[in-house]
């Protein structure tokens, strides 16, 4: 099978988890932190080089062998056979949480009348068929939406700028430090899911330099101050806290000369864009998790339908967020960091043996 670039790898990541940071992460870090959740993600972003380090580490000891050998190398068949199915959980609930709060914004906002199982399902085919193709198809893809998605951000942030007042980002801290550690499991989830890197590190030609890590978490922290800076600076803090899609209602203040408003068409390129990809991805690693030897499409088709099983329970949107913010940004930061410690120190034990050996 072809390989991808690193470029190529860095484009995945960035329209993957530009859609969770973006998009996701952003009511839920207004709703804990309010103004002060531009300030939670540059904390993050001063913090990442630990785990950016832990990444590139790990990611040059594995040395392009497939992540599946490379546990079972380290770790024997039982604890090998557990991180497979955690890193099968988290990958699916990665694709399943952009299905959901696709769906639900869709309906929402511009399709109303238009069935879950329509939406979900069409959307899943889709999916599937990309993520089918390997992942070298996921990369040509990323490099054709990619661009457009970035001149766009782009568009909203420059056309909005005549309404937006910079001064409701501050005073800082003005209830303390309390709403700083409520909104740092949404800001680190969203650098810290880098961690799929590792999976799919065995595709890519060169092996993720740290500069390279360091700048995407950069990129991505931008994706996750963009639209936070631009929600309170046109609405107010209170206000954008209260606001379900913040990036989409900026979209829809967009108006360009006298003439030429209502372009929040615009957001749905975008939107999907990251949604195709991210879930396409999902379903692409449930597959190299597994690597059956038969019948490789069994873990997407069942990844798939389990998706769209989940999406038609009849849960509403606020429990939906409730999850979200109380358990899965939470559980999925201390489960990240606890696989790279142990990975690291999995790696530096054998280190240290190979060289008594040697010696």
């Amino acid at each position: 099978m072809p390989k991808i670039s690193v470029l190529q790898s860095y484009m995945i990541i960035l329209l993957s988890l530009g859609l969770l940071n973006h998009v996701i992460i952003t009511p839920l870090l207004l709703d804990a932190s309010g103004r002060d959740g531009w300030i939670v993600v540059l904390l993050v972003l001063i913090a990442s080089p630990i785990w950016v380090t832990m990444m590139s580490y790990i990611v040059k000891n594995m040395n392009g062998m497939h992540v599946k050998d490379w546990l079972r190398q380290h770790f024997g068949r039982v604890l090998s056979a557990a991180l497979v199915l955690l890193f099968s959980v988290l990958v699916w609930l990665m694709g399943f949480i952009s299905i959901k709060d696709t769906v639900t914004w869709t309906i929402a906002t511009y399709m109303p009348q238009s069935p879950t199982l329509v939406l979900a399902g069409a959307t899943l085919v889709g999916c599937l068929f990309a993520a089918s193709q390997g992942l070298s198809t996921i990369a040509i893809l990323s490099g054709i939406l990619l661009p457009f998605v970035i001149i766009l951000g782009h568009l909203v942030a420059i056309a909005n700028f005549q309404f937006k007042v910079y001064t409701m980002l501050f005073p800082l801290l003005e209830n303390g430090t309390l709403p700083l550690w409520k909104g740092i499991p949404y800001a680190a989830g969203g650098l810290l899911e880098l961690l799929v890197l590792i999976l799919f590190q065995h595709k890519i030609t060169k092996k993720p330099s740290f500069k390279g890590l360091m700048l995407v978490s950069l990129l991505l922290s931008g994706l996750m101050i963009g639209p936070l800076v631009g929600s309170i600076a046109m609405f107010g803090p209170d206000e954008a806290a209260h606001q379900r899609y913040p990036a989409y209602e900026q979209w829809r203040m967009v108006r360009l000369g006298e003439y030429v408003e209502h372009v929040d068409f615009f957001s749905m390129y975008q939107w999907l864009s990251g949604m195709y990809i991210r879930v396409s991805l999902s379903l692409f690693l449930l597959k190299e998790l597994w690597k059956p030897q038969k019948y490789k499409w069994v873990p997407m088709i069942l990844g798939a339908l389990f998706m769209l099983a989940a999406t038609l329970l009849p849960i509403s949107d606020m429990f939906f967020q409730e999850l979200l913010s109380r358990f899965y940004f939470p559980s999925f930061c201390v489960i990240a960091i606890g696989i790279m410690f142990l990975f690291t120190a999995r790696i530096l034990i054998s280190t240290w043996r190979k060289r008594g050996v040697g010696r």
